[in-house]
């Protein structure tokens, strides 16, 4: 999910001017010039777009993806802002977060909501930027979401009211969400930088940084504002904003996942080959099927029909059940790496991005491969 925008100005055209004048003199040399001038301008652009293109290649750490990851939290100032630490900590435990944060689901069980250890959550890379605890306890004490209790120093966090999985209400995320493409390369600070220039238009939930599958930023963002109101107001602002004088490719998120859904059907683009796994509460998806089903044995992985024939005829014997994976076979949280939030499944506001590894096998169910191809381009 090449995704970078070039603001390229188009040559003008040169206008046919009908001359009085009876010479050639005048008339034959803007007439021979004016293609050449234009030919010679088109070159020169895709001389520059090619050579970032080639920048852009050179700058990619094959032996180790982590390493094309830029964002740095210790960028920020230390800071005991109250507001900062409670949008911080809420982010963790919302709608927007929780499903999609294997570590967050599973530490709170999900629907359980079981309380969380406040140490456990200020060891996040994010959250370092947050001083003293002291602080950090006393601006969640104030919070409208969540709940904090124990005794001092062993402190718990958790939802005041426990997540509730609802289809509409993710009908309502995606229709608050918007795509924006245009930011250029990766900085340290660029997922603060691209937050901070959100909030400008409206009350942001998450800020999601896309990344192609060797872990480097494709310049483009997935934002979902608080409503769907705020993310149309932000998709209709005329002029539109520009990111560092860089003109933005802007639509609803909708809007751009069904165009490059209909593109795959069409075949004019090739659906996206990423093989991350993708959380959603308590069960995972969109990598390879197991072994003996076209998986990693080499089979047919798109005569997935044939396969489904075939277990019914067989009553599924033989091909599904235990043993390849799902949410309790191979993998788990992979030790500290993935306490950190900062580098978690998600390119998240005020959190982590995309880390592709999400620590367990598939569950057998098929997926919509041409809605996630969508997300992925």
């Amino acid at each position: 999910m090449s995704d970078t925008t070039a603001n390229i100005e188009a040559a003008p055209a040169v206008e046919n001017v009908q001359t009085e004048v009876p010479t050639e003199a005048v008339e034959a040399p803007i007439a021979e010039a004016a293609p050449a001038a234009e030919e010679a301008t088109k070159t020169e652009d895709v001389s520059k777009e090619e050579e970032k293109k080639v920048e852009a290649t050179k700058s990619i750490d094959r032996a180790d993806f982590k390493n094309n990851r830029k964002y740095d939290p210790s960028t920020q100032p230390v800071t005991d802002d109250p507001v900062k630490i409670r949008n911080q900590v809420e982010f963790y435990f919302s709608d927007s977060n929780l499903p999609t944060d294997k570590f967050m689901w599973e530490t709170t069980g999900g629907v359980e909501n079981k309380p969380v250890s406040l140490k456990t959550i200020c060891s996040f890379k994010r959250m370092q930027m947050f001083q003293p605890y002291s602080a950090v306890v006393a601006a969640l004490k104030e919070s409208a979401f969540l709940d904090v209790s124990g005794e001092e120093g062993q402190e718990t966090v958790k939802r005041k009211k426990a997540y509730t999985s609802s289809s509409d209400a993710q009908k309502a995320r995606l229709a608050a969400s918007v795509y924006v493409k245009g930011f250029g390369e990766e900085t340290g600070s660029t997922q603060f930088d691209i937050e901070a220039f959100f909030t400008k238009f409206g009350q942001v939930n998450l800020v999601k940084l896309r990344r192609n599958e060797e872990n480097k930023f494709k310049g483009s963002v997935f934002v979902e504002f608080k409503t769907e109101d705020e993310a149309n107001a932000f998709v209709a602002l005329n002029p539109a904003p520009k990111w560092q004088d860089q003109e933005l490719v802007i639509k609803k998120k909708k809007d751009y996942l069904d165009e490059k859904t209909q593109l795959i059907k069409e075949g004019k683009m090739e659906p996206g080959t990423s093989k991350k796994k993708i959380f959603f509460e308590g069960s995972i998806k969109g990598a390879e099927r197991g072994r003996g089903r076209g998986g990693r044995s080499g089979g047919d992985k798109g005569d997935w029909k044939s396969r489904r024939d075939n277990d019914q005829r067989n009553g599924f014997k033989g091909g599904r059940g235990r043993g390849r994976g799902g949410r309790g076979g191979r993998g788990g949280r992979g030790g500290r790496d993935n306490r950190d939030r900062n580098n978690d499944n998600n390119n998240n506001k005020r959190a982590r991005e995309d880390d592709g590894d999400k620590g367990a096998e598939p569950a057998a169910k098929k997926v919509d491969t041409k809605t996630e191809a969508a997300e992925q381009q």
